[in-house]
């Protein structure tokens, strides 16, 4: 009954996700200029409602390996903004002015994509170690994507500039953003990967 019915919320889940990822890719479209749909933000929503759907956790724990820690410091300010009124990093403040309702629904997306992809990764469980390569290439890819077809004014998944008040490396800004993605990709995995509950159970042989 517990499969069945963890079988089925995933499911629902899923067509959720996907509807969502479809809505934010539209609002992208409408209210930005077109490489918005190029937003680390609206393709994991969309592939994490994918694996969610077809029970996928390779694909799922590939995009919280993109998205973790960002979304760590997009909370973090989200909620200092909330309670304080103060700025903390500025990530959020976007979010606390004018917009159309449609993107305020679809920002708040970052307060409960994190709990989602670990309970499906819980359910699913992990039976491959290696997500960490598709969030690689995801990520450089996209990058030169963004750098090509965007623009430094909407800085998409800070392609161009710093969007956090430090720098992992002095001087170029695009090694910088590398090797933080390097960082955020391995810590991620690490936390997947040594838990574990996420981690599919091998059967032994009794002798």
């Amino acid at each position: 009954m517990g499969n069945k019915f963890s079988s089925n919320f995933l499911r629902v889940l899923g067509i959720i996700y996907i509807a969502l990822g479809i809505i934010a890719f539209y609002n992208a479209i409408k209210y930005t200029e077109t490489a918005g749909i190029l937003w680390f933000s609206y393709i994991a929503f969309f592939l994490i409602g994918i694996g969610l759907l077809t029970r996928n956790s390779y694909l799922i724990a590939s995009q919280f390996n993109i998205i973790f820690i960002p979304y760590l410091f997009w909370n973090i300010d989200f909620f200092h903004f909330l309670f304080t009124h103060t700025t903390l990093w500025g990530i959020t403040d976007y979010f606390f002015a004018s917009r159309p309702t449609l993107a305020q629904l679809i920002s708040l997306q970052h307060l409960f994509t994190i709990p989602v992809s670990l309970l499906a990764i819980y359910f699913i469980k992990l039976k491959r170690k290696d997500f960490w390569k598709f969030s690689a290439v995801q990520v450089t890819v996209f990058f030169f994507l963004v750098r090509f077809f965007s623009s430094p004014e909407r800085n998409i998944n800070c392609a161009f500039t710093n969007c956090i008040p430090f720098q992992i490396v002095p001087g170029s800004y695009i090694l910088s953003w590398f090797v933080s993605y390097a960082i955020m990709i391995t810590v991620a995995t690490l936390l997947l990967t040594k838990v574990k509950a996420f981690s599919e159970k091998r059967k032994t042989n009794n002798r």
